[in-house]
């Protein structure tokens, strides 16, 4: 009996790495995302085909030319613009205090990648640009 509690540890230690980083990152399978298209539709946890499709579909000569992909109301990362004139991003984290903005545009291939890279919960998409802190 003594020998089953130390043993449900260890295999338990195994199958969640024990806390040890291993440098490799995952996606994050328990993150839900919202991608809101101009406010007019959301889809729930979007596809890299659907992400394009959204951004390929932004006309800033009809308005409202924008996307968010959330987590929650106050994470999230936003574009606006179009194919034409390129694109703007933001991204904010938890709080107003911690909004930026790249300090460059992208094009309508880099927005869906950095999107869709968002939504695999890995940070890899921040190296897309330098970033600036916004204040409010």
């Amino acid at each position: 009996m003594h020998c089953a509690l130390p043993l449900a540890l260890a295999l338990l230690a195994v199958a969640v790495g024990c806390g040890k980083q291993t440098g490799v990152a995952t996606p994050s399978k328990s993150l839900n995302y919202t991608l809101d298209i101009s406010g007019d539709k959301k889809v729930q946890n979007p596809s890299e085909a659907v992400i394009r499709e959204a951004v390929l579909a932004l006309d800033t000569k009809k308005g409202g030319a924008f996307l968010v992909v959330e987590v929650t109301k106050l994470t999230y990362i936003q574009t606006s613009g179009d194919g034409r004139v390129g694109f703007e991003l933001e991204y904010q984290e938890s709080d107003i205090r911690h909004h930026f903005r790249a300090k460059r545009r992208f094009t309508a291939d880099e927005i869906v990648k950095v999107l869709t890279s968002y939504t695999t919960g890995v940070d890899d998409w921040k190296k897309a640009a330098e970033w600036e802190l916004l204040k409010w």
